[in-house]
Order: structure tokens, then C-alpha cells, then sequence
């Protein structure tokens, strides 16, 4: 692991940032792919900070400030990296960088009791207040489960614990539009902007019942769910070929 603090590379991580801002989980962060030493949707990752920042009354660094320290830490990077940037309230930023486990296993989801407010002061924020969602993680994992889909208070599919949701209906691909409450995904931008797939509101029966359910996020990319509580699902044709294509320009391209 590599870590950046306020500009300057640290060796050792117990220098971590101790702040009210640090224990309060005040600030925001971004996950970002790293593929050797380029950085993936960089434009589109800040711009989703700088929004969120906006509405929470947040100073984040200048966009070259923080470019700067993350190529520091990707130099020698060879392959998949995780790329973590956290700004606090109080205007400590940071930047974390490690290599990406990868894994064969397809993703497995329930659902959760819990609900989402989509009129939430943090909707649509990539906050470091992160139990919410790692509750999701936490409870479908001692179900056996890898994450949980949350629905909002209308009963309408939000997200995961850790990722976007897209299905495939009748030969269409639809993700949760930005009103049901999910956070606006980059992965699920791309898609939006470059594969067809479209914004709708969808119930979990109709998720159930999808032809296909995939998952999006920065690191993962997208990936096929191989389990919704007990129905099994198979990845179809189009559904590699919708992966395949995706890979493919993200790694031809730094800015999707």
C-alpha cells in the first residue's frame, strides 16, 4: 500500500490524520481504477466530488493537487490499482493506493430490511459515513451472500452496499435513475453515455424476475451476479458481449 497526506508521500501509515472530522466520517472520497500508471475517468471522479462537496458545505483541494500526488503513487504500478481519494471537512485530503485482489467468484445479493431515504441530505454522496453500506456487505456475508440491495421508501431498487445495478429486460439493459436515491455511479455514466443501457425505477419482484442482474462500480467494472436470494442466474450472449466491449475501452482509454 501507498498512502499521500496532504501532498506528501508517508512511509508509514499510523501517521494517519487524527481530526474531528476523521471521527465523525465529515468528508468525502472517491474510488478510482488505476491501470499501471494511468488513472481511469480522473475528470469524471472529480467532478462527482467537487458536486458533493458543493452540497455539503466541503473545500476539497484543487483537481492538479490532487493528480499530482496520485501519479506519485502510481509510479512502478504495474496492473490494476485501487485508488482512494478522501477529503475531510476540515481540509485534510488524502490519497491511498494498492493493488486490486481479483476473484472469480460471481457476486450473490439479498434483501435488505432496511430502507433508503432518496431525500437524504448524503443521497447521491460518496461519503465516508460508510456503515450504511457496509452493513449491506456485512449482513449478506453471514448469510453467505457477498452484498444487499437496498430499496428507497417507495419500494424502488436503489443499490448495493457497494455498487449500481443494472438488469436485462426484453433485450434491454436499465439501472436505477439517480431519483430512486443511488449514487451516480462513473461506471454506470459510461455505460449510460456509451452502451445503451437506460435509467427506470424498478421493484425487487421485477429485479427478481430480470433476465440478467449485473453489478458496476469503479474497481469491478461490470460484473454478472450469479445469485438473488435463491434464483440462480446465467450470463447470457449479450451480456458478454456488453462486458467484453466495456473492458475494452476503458483499457484504450484514460477518459471514458
Amino acid at each position: 500500500m501507498k498512502l499521500l497526506v496532504n501532498g506528501k508521500v508517508v512511509s508509514e501509515p499510523l501517521t494517519l490524520p487524527f481530526s474531528l472530522s476523521y471521527i465523525r466520517g465529515d468528508g468525502l472520497f472517491e474510488t478510482i481504477l488505476g491501470i499501471d500508471e494511468k488513472i481511469i475517468a480522473w475528470q469524471r471522479h472529480y467532478e462527482r466530488m467537487a458536486k458533493s462537496a458543493e452540497k455539503l458545505l466541503i473545500t476539497i483541494p484543487a483537481k492538479i493537487d490532487i493528480e499530482v500526488g496520485i501519479n506519485q503513487l502510481l509510479k512502478g504500478m504495474i496492473g490494476k490499482s485501487r485508488i482512494r481519494v478522501v477529503v475531510l471537512a476540515d481540509g485534510t485530503w488524502l490519497v491511498v493506493v494498492e493493488e486490486v485482489e481479483t476473484s472469480d467468484k460471481l457476486p450473490s445479493l439479498i434483501k435488505m430490511n432496511q430502507v433508503i431515504n432518496s431525500n437524504s441530505p448524503l443521497s447521491g454522496v460518496k461519503s465516508i459515513s460508510y456503515g450504511q453500506s457496509m452493513l449491506a456487505v456485512r449482513t449478506a456475508q453471514s448469510r453467505g451472500y457477498s452484498d444487499g440491495v437496498y430499496l428507497n421508501e417507495k419500494g424502488d431498487v436503489v443499490e448495493t452496499g457497494s455498487a449500481n445495478i443494472i438488469i436485462s429486460r426484453d433485450g434491454r439493459f436499465i439501472t436505477p435513475a439517480l431519483e430512486s436515491g443511488c449514487l451516480p455511479g462513473i461506471t454506470r455514466q459510461i455505460l449510460i453515455k456509451d452502451f445503451g443501457v437506460t435509467e427506470g425505477l424498478f421493484t425487487w419482484n421485477e429485479l427478481i424476475e430480470a433476465e440478467e442482474v449485473f453489478l458496476c462500480s469503479s474497481i469491478r467494472l461490470l460484473m454478472p451476479v450469479g445469485k438473488v436470494e435463491d434464483k440462480l442466474f446465467e450470463l447470457s450472449d449479450i451480456g458478454r458481449k456488453l462486458i467484453g466491449e466495456f473492458e475494452q475501452q476503458i483499457r484504450s482509454k484514460i477518459e471514458v
